[in-house]
C-alpha cells in the first residue's frame, strides 16, 4: 500500500467544519469531542435498553457505533486499523499455539511502527489521527494473543493469578473479536479492557450482587467521572491559551519564578489526558462496565476495572513510581502483561520503558522521555532505600521527607516529560542543556553513588513509618513500592 501523505492519517468528516471555524478549533478535535459526547446516550441505551438483549445484539451494537466513529473521525484511514486487527486475527488462527503471542506482537507492533514512520514524515503538528486507535488496537490484540498462549500452552501452575483470570483456550468468533476491538466505549481513547472482562460484559456476568442480593448501580460513579472531565475541560479552555509552552523560552524571569512556571505548564499538559480518560471511564460505567468488586472496609462497589487515571494520586504522588501507577493505568497494565512480567528480572524496568517509547512512536522525544524515565526510576529507588528510613524516627522528619519528595517528584515529572511534548531532539536537548542536565546527573548519583555513601539499612535494622522495627510483611510491601 502506497501512502499518499497526510490524508492517509486523517481524512475524516468536515461536516462540523463551520462549528470548528466558529469556535476556533481544528475540525479533528471537534469531531473527536462530538463522538465522546454522543457516547453518553449510546451508553445509556446499551445498559438500560439492551441489558436483556441477546449476546449477538450486545456485540453488534457497540461494534457498529465504534466503526461509525472511526469513519467519521478518520475517513479512509480506517483501512489501517482494519488491516492490523484482521491480519492479527488470522495469525491467531494460523500460528502454532506456542508462538501465537510472539507473532501477533511482532506483526502488530511492526505495523504500528510503519504507520508511526509515515506520520513522522508527513505530520508537522499534532493532530488527532488514526494512530491513536491503532495504538489501542495493538494493546487489545497482543493481550488477547498472550491470553491465548497462556490458555493453550502453559500449565495452570505456571500462571500468575492475573494470567489465570485472563487466559482463554480458543480464538473468539469474528463478531465477538471485532466488537472487542471496535466497541465505542474505548475505540477513540481507551482505556484498555481485557477480552475476558469484555466477554463477561456481553454475557451479563460482569457484576456480582451485594450481600442484600442487589446489583450495584454505576450511575453515581459515572456522573462523578463525567463531572471531573468537564472540570478539566474548562481548565484547559481557560488556562492553556495563557500558558503555552513557549512561555518557557523567556529568559527575563528569575530562576524560582521560571521553575514554578515550568512545573505549572506541565500540570496543564496533563489536563487533556485527564479530560479524555475520565470521560471515557464515565462512558464505560454508564454502559454498566467497570465493576471491580466491593471495598473490603466499606462494602461499597468499586468501578475501577477499566480505568486509565487517578488524577489526585498523580498530582499528590511522592515518587515517580507512584505517579506511573496512577497514570495511564490501562496502558501500564498492558506493559506489565507483555513486557514486565515476561522479561528477565534484571531487564524488567528497561524493557518496559523501551516498549513504552516504541509503542508511542518514533519521535526522538519519546525515547528521551522514556529512557530518561528509566534512569529517574532507578535514581528514585536508590534515594528511597538510602534516605527514607533515616527520616522515620519522628513525625516532623517524616513530614519534611514527604514534602521534599513531593516537590522533587513534581519537578522530575516535568523535567522528564519535556521531550515527550517537544517531540524532537533539538528543542529537548536545548532545554536539558539550559538546565545543565541536572535531572540526569542527580538520578545517576542517587542510583550509583548514594547507596555506597549512605548504605540502606540491614534487614534487622529496618523500621516502619511509626518508628518501630519493620515486620516481614511490611518489608515485602516496601520492596513492592520500590
Amino acid at each position: 500500500v502506497i501512502m499518499p501523505g497526510v490524508h492517509t492519517f486523517n481524512s475524516g468528516s468536515v461536516l462540523l467544519q463551520p462549528l470548528a471555524d466558529m469556535i476556533g478549533l481544528p475540525v479533528d478535535k471537534i469531531n473527536f469531542t462530538s463522538c465522546m459526547f454522543i457516547s453518553i446516550p449510546f451508553a445509556l441505551i446499551y445498559s438500560r435498553v439492551l441489558g436483556k438483549a441477546s449476546e449477538r445484539t450486545r456485540q453488534i451494537y457497540p461494534l457498529v457505533i465504534g466503526l461509525a466513529y472511526c469513519w467519521f473521525c478518520f475517513g479512509s484511514a480506517i483501512k489501517h486499523l482494519l488491516a492490523n486487527c484482521l491480519i492479527s486475527y488470522a495469525l491467531m488462527y494460523a500460528a502454532p499455539a506456542k508462538h501465537i503471542h510472539s507473532l501477533v506482537f511482532i506483526f502488530s507492533m511492526s505495523y504500528l511502527t510503519w504507520v508511526h514512520f509515515y506520520r513522522w514524515m508527513y505530520i508537522t503538528e499534532y493532530t488527532i489521527d488514526i494512530t491513536g486507535p491503532i495504538m489501542i488496537c495493538v494493546q487489545k490484540v497482543t493481550t488477547l494473543a498472550f491470553s491465548l498462549h497462556d490458555g493453550l500452552v502453559k500449565k495452570e501452575e505456571e500462571l500468575t493469578p492475573l494470567q489465570k483470570r485472563e487466559a482463554i483456550k480458543r480464538v473468539p468468533g469474528l463478531i465477538p473479536y471485532l466488537s472487542y476491538i471496535f466497541h465505542f466505549q474505548s475505540i477513540l481513547t481507551g482505556p484498555l479492557s481485557f477480552y475476558s472482562d469484555y466477554a463477561n460484559l456481553i454475557r451479563g456476568t460482569h457484576i456480582v450482587k451485594d450481600e442484600n442480593g442487589k446489583l450495584p448501580d454505576p450511575t453515581a460513579e459515572a456522573q462523578t467521572k463525567l463531572f471531573k472531565a468537564f472540570c478539566f475541560m474548562f481548565i484547559i479552555a481557560f488556562f492553556e491559551p495563557i500558558f503555552p509552552l513557549t512561555v518557557l523560552d523567556r529568559t527575563d524571569l528569575n530562576p524560582i519564578l521560571w521553575t514554578v512556571l515550568f512545573w505549572f505548564c506541565f500540570v496543564l499538559q496533563r489536563m487533556p489526558y485527564y479530560f479524555a480518560w475520565y470521560f471515557a471511564d464515565g462512558i464505560y460505567n454508564l454502559s454498566g462496565f467497570g465493576f471491580s468488586g466491593y471495598d473490603k472496609e466499606t462494602d461499597e462497589p468499586k468501578w475501577e476495572l477499566a480505568t486509565n487515571v487517578f488524577a489526585w494520586k498523580v498530582e499528590s504522588a511522592q515518587s515517580l513510581k507512584e505517579t506511573l501507577d496512577a497514570w495511564n493505568v490501562g496502558t501500564m497494565g498492558w506493559f506489565r502483561r507483555v513486557a514486565f512480567d515476561r522479561a528477565p528480572k534484571k531487564y524488567r524496568t528497561l524493557s518496559t520503558y523501551v516498549l513504552s517509547a516504541w509503542w508511542h512512536g518514533i519521535f526522538m522525544g519519546y525515547y528521551m522521555t522514556f529512557l530518561g524515565g528509566a534512569i529517574m526510576t532507578l535514581g528514585g529507588k536508590g534515594f528511597r532505600r538510602s534516605l527514607r528510613w533515616r527520616f522515620l524516627s519522628s513525625p516532623s522528619l517524616k513530614f519534611a521527607y514527604d514534602v521534599f519528595t513531593f516537590i522533587g517528584t513534581k519537578m522530575t515529572l516535568a523535567y522528564v516529560a519535556y521531550p515527550f511534548v517537544a517531540l524532537h531532539w533539538a528543542p529537548s536537548f536545548a532545554m536539558y542543556k539550559r538546565l545543565y542536565f541536572a535531572g540526569h546527573i542527580l538520578a545517576l548519583f542517587c542510583a550509583v553513588a548514594l547507596p555506597a555513601l549512605l548504605p540502606p539499612p540491614r534487614e534487622d535494622k529496618k523500621i516502619n513509618d511509626q518508628g518501630s522495627k519493620i515486620t516481614e510483611d511490611e518489608n515485602k510491601n516496601a520492596k513492592k513500592i520500590e
